[in-house]
């Protein structure tokens, strides 16, 4: 079974969830989310509200920019890419 999530983030970031890790998909490789792109677009955190507002998690502009896709939708966007 294929345990892999695939995100697409605002219609042109492809992102991947893979054994508890965050990769996204640049320049024809999977590379770790070490700045939490995919984490943060799920938890809706907004970059620019300050750290102690209600508004900085929970944002649904922010949450709405990212989409689970299939795996088949992903391989399309990579052969585009491509």
């Amino acid at each position: 079974m294929n345990n892999i999530k695939y995100y697409l983030i605002r219609e042109r970031l492809l992102g991947k969830e893979e054994n508890n890790q965050y990769y996204l998909f640049k320049n024809n490789e999977w590379i770790i989310d070490e700045n939490d792109v995919i984490f943060n677009h799920l938890i809706g955190f907004d970059p620019f509200e300050p750290e102690d507002s209600p508004y900085c998690l929970g944002s649904g502009s922010i949450m709405d920019e990212i989409e689970i896709i299939e795996e088949d939708e992903a391989m399309i966007f990579i052969k585009r890419l491509k």
